[in-house]
Parts: structure tokens; sequence; C-alpha cells
């Protein structure tokens, strides 16, 4: 096999993750300037005014950021930066606030999300119906999985 032949498999294979690569590393990079300048700690401390449930205020927390930026892997990586302080202060079951976070992290997928639009066009659907269908889906998905995490926590307590 020649050089230009390995050139162009390696090309080809770093292409198709690139992306993925970049969303990871940006939100990463984001989460960590949360907690590098102590935003994290003064955005998990002004939100323990709210007197909410440390799971529902993680939900929450990457709900927000969810339908404000479009990326899954952005809210989810920059709601475990902000409330990890409380995790521990709260004494909240780790394993319990990942879920609640990734169920957050799934709501009001809309069209700032390139999953709106990827399964919009795949099935060739109008704006109204990619609504009705997509968003809806994962509205609920994020919902019932909130749901589900708050019932655990019930009975593990």
């Amino acid at each position: 096999m020649s050089m230009s032949t390995i050139s162009t498999h390696f090309t080809d294979a770093v292409k198709d993750i690139a992306l993925i690569l970049l969303i990871i590393a940006g939100s990463g990079a984001f989460k960590e300037v949360l907690v590098a300048s102590g935003v994290d700690k003064e955005i998990a401390n002004s939100l323990r005014s709210f007197n909410m449930p440390p799971l529902v205020l993680g939900w929450l927390i990457a709900a927000i950021i969810r339908n404000s930026l479009g990326s899954a892997t952005v809210a989810g990586l920059t709601a475990a930066g902000i409330v990890s302080g409380l995790v521990v202060s709260e004494h909240v079951d780790p394993n319990l606030m990942v879920l609640s976070i990734g169920a957050g992290s799934l709501a009001f997928s809309h069209v700032n999300d390139s999953g709106f639009w990827l399964f919009k066009e795949y099935f060739n659907l109008s704006m109204k119906d990619t609504f009705r269908s997509w968003s809806v889906m994962e509205s609920l998905v994020s919902i019932i999985g909130l749901a589900g995490v708050l019932i655990i926590n019930v009975f593990i307590k």
C-alpha cells in the first residue's frame, strides 16, 4: 500500500469524526472556563435559593443549556460542571445526577439542534411535522427520564 493510499484512508477516517471531536472539545473547554473562573460555583450557589431538589436542578440546567445552544453534549458537560459541587454538598447519588443531566440534555430539541435538521432532511419532513415528531419525542424522553430518576431516587434512599 502506498503512502498516498494510507494518507487518503486516514484523511477519510478523521473527516468522519472531526465534527464530533470538535463538539466534545468545545463543550469541555466551555465547562472548564466555568470551573476555572468560579462561575460554576456562583451559579450553583444562586440556584440553591430556588429550594429545588438537586436532581431536578441538574435536569433544568441541562435543559436550559440544550434549549439555548442546541447541543446535548455541550448541555450535559456544562451542566455537570455547574452542579458537580452540589453532588458532594447535598449528598446526591452521582449516578442519578448523571441520568438526570442526561435526560435534561435531550429536552426541547428544535431548529438550533443538528439532530433536528438531520431527522427532518433524512425523512423529508416539513418543519411542522419535524416539531410534531422529533421535538415532541425528545421532550417526552427527557421528561420521562427525569420522572424515572426521581422514582429511583425514592427507592434508593
